[in-house]
């Protein structure tokens, strides 16, 4: 597909890599992962380079000699190579592989299909195909992108979570606040306080938020007895305006734009114009409560 990262798969008889070209080129973002697949022990090593200092891997010793395929009497050539079907179905999705033994070495742009031969096209679910582009010789094996960090070996369940919370940049905003009304709430140095002591606002800088990219907000709480806790709200107040959410509140309502939509009421704040930007609301949340009968 276009703008994809290509697969690459580097093979002999002795072992198969596979990487991406981002990676080999030294372009790849954090976190990124390779195998390393070795024929003698039929094991592989799934690495992930969290950052440039810290580099993690797992070793599988038992998932290759497991796979199990249906090899059927279909073939078609593909870059000038005889290929035969092999059919399996993991988690009721079924993958076709057309692999080749013309070339005396096996390989995958997966783990999947590794001792099969060369596989050159995967289609999953007869709509989705992963399909080999070129065949080059080369004359040794490449070395891939490596980090001077030491490697660090863990097992398969400590590997995916690290490689899980190593895609978010954790940004702690409030830590232990207490919200509520009081005529004695006063702003610091790094928090303000509107509204009583009812809003608070924290300015926070945000890593650059690229298309695709999700936003998570984790939000703990609770009440110290009060019957009215009932609701509350998480906001970002943008600044790329002139005006912001943030003017009204320190100014009043009357310094953001009026809106009108032809019911006599005049609503402010609240649409973006040329020159302010509304605050954006990301989660509304109800206070728990608890009584204790005595």
């Amino acid at each position: 597909m276009e703008n994809q990262d290509p697969i690459l798969v580097f093979t002999n008889e002795l072992k198969t890599q596979i990487t991406s070209e981002s990676i080999f080129n030294k372009k790849a973002s954090f976190p990124f992962e390779y195998y390393n697949i070795y024929r003698d022990t039929n094991t592989y090593d799934q690495f992930a380079n969290l950052n440039e200092n810290k580099v993690i891997f797992t070793t599988d010793s038992l998932s290759l000699a497991k796979q199990n395929f249906e090899i059927t009497n279909e073939t078609k050539t593909i870059l000038g190579y005889t290929c035969k079907k092999a059919k399996t179905v993991i988690n009721s999705n079924t993958i076709e592989l057309w692999f080749t033994n013309d070339i005396k070495v096996k390989g995958a742009p997966t783990i999947l299909g590794q001792n099969l031969g060369l596989v050159l096209e995967m289609v999953r679910n007869g709509n989705y195909i992963t399909a080999a582009s070129k065949i080059e010789v080369l004359k040794e094996f490449p070395i891939i992108r490596k980090s001077e960090a030491p490697q660090r070996k863990v097992d398969l369940l400590t590997y995916k979570d690290l490689i899980w919370k190593s895609r978010f940049i954790n940004i702690v905003v409030f830590d232990k606040e207490i919200i509520n009304f009081s005529n004695t709430s006063q702003s610091n140095d790094s928090i303000l306080r509107f509204a009583n002591g009812t809003i608070i606002i924290k300015k926070v800088k945000v890593p650059e938020i690229k298309k695709g990219n999700r936003i998570f907000v984790d939000v703990t709480e609770q009440s110290n007895g009060d019957a009215y806790d009932r609701t509350g709200s998480v906001f970002l107040i943008p600044t790329d305006k002139n005006i912001s959410f943030l003017d009204g509140l320190k100014n009043g309502a009357k310094a953001l734009p009026i809106y009108e939509n032809g019911n006599g009421e005049k609503y402010q704040g609240v649409i973006r114009t040329e020159n302010y930007a509304p605050l954006l609301e990301l989660m509304r949340f109800f206070t728990p409560f608890w009584r204790k009968a005595i």
